[in-house]
């Protein structure tokens, strides 16, 4: 079911050459991919990144590693995570890509300690995309980063999300909203990797989805350091992944490169773009006069833990409301109660006044029924009727 993968041209098996790549058309899954790479050295004295496509049609793996500039082993960090990547396929699941990118950590490590002198603390940036086959949703990508190599996607409807994050101190300004996300490059700590493969940096994990008509492209920091993510987008738009690496290498070539820079882009055949030319898409991208249509940057994908941290913040908003609501049932209940026993308290105490009332007055020697009238006494008993000494009623 898949075709014969053909090498960049000048560089065997799949490490970088000097110019894009000769396309590879290999069928997955009921899918045409094609896949181009473009990998330059740029001003610096060694190109210190590297890429892999030649395992694609086997593994579905596709990997850019970026060594870490300046340190000691910087390009043979990048090329012994790739084969510690490619060694740990198939990558299916989240899981295996993390597991793939700690394998390509310790990997390094390793490396750095047969040699101390000559490898000490090298590391690199790694990002890598791994073809998984059909779920319910259809075939998609299993990805996993660690630095600053991006990934990005581009759907048909010309929408460009960036699926990894850079774990960087300019970054996360990005993310607290201080900043534009094509500024990262020229704020301070855009070249401080939080996370580096080397250094027992974490993978982060993420899914997208695979469909006709969409394009995928990993880059190492020297070509974002030059395309802000509109003209990605365009160069992802062009009709064949070749074009789109060929438009990318002008465009960094044209502002000058401060760095190595390495671009893989995948199209999925099928989907509007397929119906424009290579010469009109280039002709339109190398135009200063031509606008590209606005593309929307999405958020990148965190996995499910802010969904959780939100559910474990609503439990914990109802289960404090509850507590308040008891508490105030509880209070009004023992106020009840409170009043219940004054109007208790009340009522005994008129009782025991009417008793006092209904009692014979002993000092007076005169009953005083409750109903008597207070100007009046009934005659003593045994009395005849006539006039009697009224007796004065006590107030």
């Amino acid at each position: 079911m898949s075709t014969p993968i053909v090498p960049p041209a000048g560089a065997p098996n799949g490490a970088p050459g000097p110019t894009a790549g000769a396309p590879l058309r290999v069928q997955v899954h009921g899918l045409e991919f094609e896949v181009a790479a473009v990998s330059e050295q740029g001003p610096r004295a060694e190109n210190q990144d590297a890429y892999r496509i030649d395992a694609f049609a086997d593994a579905g793996v596709l990997a850019v590693a970026d060594g870490m500039g300046g340190e000691k082993g910087g390009r043979l960090a990048a090329e012994t995570a790739l084969q510690a990547v490619l060694a740990s396929a198939p990558l299916a699941s989240h899981d295996d890509a993390r597991r793939a990118l700690r394998a390509a950590d310790q990997a390094v490590v390793r490396a750095a300690q047969a040699d101390p002198g000559a490898r000490g603390g090298m590391g690199c940036a790694l990002a890598v995309l791994s073809l998984v086959p059909s779920r319910a949703d259809g075939p998609g990508w299993v990805g996993a980063s660690v630095g600053d190599v991006r990934v990005l996607s581009r759907s048909p409807d010309g929408t460009v999300r960036l699926e990894t994050r850079d774990h960087t101190p300019a970054y996360q300004r990005w993310e607290a909203g201080e900043i534009e996300l094509d500024e990262i490059p020229e704020t301070p700590g855009a070249n401080r990797l939080q996370r580096a493969i080397g250094r027992g940096g974490e993978a982060d994990a993420f899914y997208v989805p695979a469909r006709p008509g969409w394009s995928y492209l990993l880059l190492s920091d020297g070509v974002t350091k030059a395309m802000r993510l509109d003209e990605l987008g365009a160069a992802m738009a062009a009709p064949s992944a070749a074009t789109g690496c060929e438009l990318i290498r002008h465009k960094v070539e044209e502002r000058g490169p401060d760095d190595n820079y390495t671009a893989v882009l995948v199209r999925i055949g099928g989907g509007p773009a397929a119906a424009r030319s290579d010469a009109t898409v280039t002709q339109e991208f190398m135009s200063p006069r031509s606008p590209h249509p606005p593309v929307v940057p999405a958020p990148p994908r965190r996995g499910a833990w802010p969904a959780v941290l939100l559910l474990l913040s609503l439990l914990a908003l109802a289960a404090a409301g509850y507590a308040a609501w008891t508490a105030h049932a509880a209070q009004r209940q023992a106020a009840g109660v409170v009043e219940i026993d004054s109007l208790r308290r009340e009522l005994d105490s008129l009782r025991a006044r009417v008793q006092q009332l209904e009692t014979p007055d002993t000092a007076a020697g005169v009953p005083f029924p409750l109903s008597a009238s207070p100007g009046a006494a009934r005659p003593p008993a045994g009395s005849a009727g006539g006039a009697a000494p009224r007796t004065p009623l006590r107030p």
